[in-house]
C-alpha cells in the first residue's frame, strides 16, 4: 500500500506539473498572438501632407471558431523614406503598394506629434496602433523586372526611365530637365532629351543619340565636325569671321570665276 500510495502521489504530481506547464504555455501563446513585431502590409491610402498611410496587414489571423480573419487596418502609420542629415530619397506612395510594417514596443503617439524624447501616451506594447511602414518590398507577383546587378539604379517599375551608377559610368534613360548648373568631368551617354535651364560645364566627352535643341548661342573653341547623316542646315544668316568655308575643296573666300565681260570675280573690287 505504501508503494501504491507513493506511486499515486507521484502520478498526481506529474499530472499537476503538466497541467501547470500547459497553462503557462497557453498564457504565453495567447499573449504572443497579440504581440506584433513586423509583417508585410498593403497601402490602403497615403496622406501626402502628414506623410502617413493606412495599411492593411497582409497576413491573416486564424481563429478556431471563425477561421482566417483580416487584422484591423493600421491607421496614421508614418512612412519611412531613406535619408540622413538633410538629404532624403522620396518617391510617390500609392494605393496597393506593398510594404513592411514594423511595430514599436511602446506607444509612439507623443513622439510622432512632438518629436524628441517623450513619455508613452498609453501603456500598450507591440500594438497594431504603433506601426511604421517601409515601402519598397515586393512579393513575387510584383517583383521588379530586368534587375541590374552591376551598380546602383534609380528606376521606374517598368524601367522605361532610369539612372544607373556603375564603376566610372552613369547611364541615363529618359528626358533630363536641368534646373541648376551642371559640371561634368566624366563621360555621359544620353538616349533621351535634355532641357537645360542653367549653365553646363563639361570637361569630358558627351555622346548623344538624340536631338539637341538650344535657344541660345553655341560657342565652341574646338571646332565643329559633322559626319554623315543629313549634314547641317542653317535657317538664317551665317557670319564667318577670320576663316573660310570650303565645299568639296573649293574655297568660298578665294573662289573666282569669269564673268560675261571677261573679268574674274574675287574678294576685291
Amino acid at each position: 500500500m505504501a508503494d501504491g500510495k507513493q506511486y499515486g502521489k507521484g502520478q498526481r504530481d506529474q499530472q499537476l506539473t503538466a497541467t501547470q506547464e500547459a497553462a503557462h504555455a497557453s498564457q504565453i501563446e495567447g499573449r504572443l498572438k497579440d504581440l506584433h513585431t513586423c509583417m508585410p502590409g498593403i497601402i490602403a491610402s497615403f496622406d501626402q501632407d502628414t506623410q502617413t498611410a493606412s495599411v492593411q496587414p497582409a497576413i491573416q489571423r486564424i481563429f478556431t471558431e471563425k477561421g482566417p480573419v483580416n487584422l484591423p487596418l493600421c491607421v496614421d502609420v508614418p512612412v519611412a523614406f531613406p535619408g540622413g542629415g538633410d538629404f532624403f530619397l522620396t518617391f510617390p506612395v500609392k494605393k496597393d503598394d506593398e510594404c513592411i510594417l514594423f511595430f514599436s514596443e511602446r506607444c509612439i503617439d507623443f513622439w510622432h506629434a512632438k518629436g524628441g524624447v517623450q513619455l508613452p501616451a498609453e501603456y500598450r506594447l507591440h500594438d497594431l496602433s504603433d506601426a511604421f511602414a517601409q515601402v519598397g518590398v515586393n512579393s513575387q507577383p510584383k517583383k521588379l523586372t530586368a534587375l541590374q546587378m552591376d551598380g546602383a539604379e534609380l528606376r521606374t517599375r517598368s524601367r522605361s526611365t532610369y539612372i544607373r551608377l556603375t564603376e566610372g559610368t552613369i547611364y541615363v534613360k529618359g528626358n533630363i530637365i536641368h534646373e541648376g548648373n551642371t559640371n561634368q568631368t566624366g563621360n555621359v551617354t544620353q538616349t533621351g532629351n535634355i532641357t537645360q535651364t542653367g549653365s553646363m560645364t563639361l570637361a569630358g566627352d558627351t555622346t548623344r543619340t538624340g536631338a539637341t535643341t538650344t535657344s541660345g548661342v553655341i560657342t565652341g573653341a574646338g571646332g565643329l565636325a559633322i559626319s554623315g547623316g543629313a549634314g547641317a542646315a542653317v535657317s538664317g544668316n551665317m557670319a564667318i569671321t577670320g576663316g573660310d568655308v570650303t565645299a568639296d575643296g573649293k574655297s568660298i573666300k578665294n573662289h573666282h570665276h569669269v564673268e560675261h565681260d571677261g573679268f574674274n570675280t574675287g574678294n576685291t573690287v
